[in-house]
C-alpha cells in the first residue's frame, strides 16, 4: 500500500496530506482508495477538510472534493488548501462540477466503438480513444487523453465547456459550434499532444477557443 495520501484527524478538520511529487492521476487514485478504506471509520459527519503539502490547481482541488463526496459520507463544510499564484485568478469554469448540476463519473478507458452519454456533466477518469464518442448536456472533463469525438452543451448550450489533460479530439462540438479540426491524422503519433497541461475549450465570439491553463494563453 502506498502512502501518497495520508488522512489525519484534527480537532476541527480532516487533514489530507498529499504527496508533492507523484502525478495527479496517481494521487487521485490513491485518495479514492484511502477514503474508501476510512469510510466506515469516519462515518456520516460534517467536517472541514484541509489539503496539505501540495499546491493544487482549482480544477484539481474540485476533482478531489467531488471524489471525496462520492466515496465517503462526509458532508464537507469548508476546505483549507495550499494556495498558489493561480488561485488569485479564478475562472468560472472551475466551480466544483457537481455544483453545476447532475454529474456522471466514469473511471476507465473509452475504446473505439464505445459511447458515453449523460443528461448532465461528465467527468472521465481515464482516456477517450479515437473512435469513442462522448455526449453530455452539460460540461465534460477528461482527466487523461481526449482523442475521440466529444459533444458538450447539447441543446445548444453555449456556456458549456470541455476540459482535458491532453486535448486531441478528432471532433469537438460545444453547443451549436464545431471546432476546427485539431488533427488531420489522429493515428500519426507525431501529431498527438503528449506534453499534457490542462486545457479548456469553450465558445468565444461564436468560435471554440482553447485555453492552455498552464500558460494562460488563448489559441484557436
Amino acid at each position: 500500500m502506498n502512502n501518497y495520501v495520508i488522512l489525519k484527524g484534527k480537532k476541527d478538520r480532516l487533514v489530507i496530506h498529499l504527496n508533492s511529487e507523484v502525478d495527479f492521476l496517481t494521487l487521485r487514485d490513491s485518495l479514492v482508495e484511502k477514503v474508501r478504506e476510512a469510510r466506515n471509520f469516519i462515518g456520516n459527519v460534517q467536517l472541514a477538510i484541509e489539503f496539505s503539502n501540495r499546491i493544487l490547481s482549482e480544477l484539481e482541488e474540485n476533482v478531489l472534493i467531488d471524489l471525496i463526496k462520492l466515496n465517503s459520507d462526509i458532508n464537507i463544510t469548508y476546505v483549507f488548501s495550499e494556495s498558489g499564484p493561480e488561485k488569485k485568478d479564478k475562472i468560472k469554469f472551475f466551480k466544483a462540477v457537481t455544483e453545476e448540476g447532475p454529474t456522471k463519473f466514469f473511471k476507465g478507458t473509452l475504446r473505439s466503438g464505445s459511447k458515453l452519454e449523460y443528461d448532465g456533466n461528465i467527468v472521465i477518469l481515464g482516456d477517450v480513444n479515437p473512435g469513442a464518442l462522448v455526449r453530455a448536456r452539460g460540461n465534460v472533463i477528461v482527466l487523461g487523453y481526449l482523442n475521440g469525438t466529444i459533444y458538450a452543451g447539447l441543446d445548444e448550450d453555449s456556456d458549456a465547456f470541455i476540459g482535458a489533460n491532453f486535448m486531441n479530439p478528432i471532433q469537438m462540438v460545444i453547443g451549436a459550434v464545431t471546432a476546427k479540426p485539431m488533427q488531420k491524422e489522429i493515428l500519426d503519433t507525431n501529431k498527438i499532444d503528449r506534453k499534457g497541461g490542462f486545457k479548456i475549450a469553450y465558445i468565444r465570439n461564436n468560435e471554440i477557443f482553447i485555453e492552455d491553463f498552464s500558460t494562460r494563453s488563448f489559441c484557436e
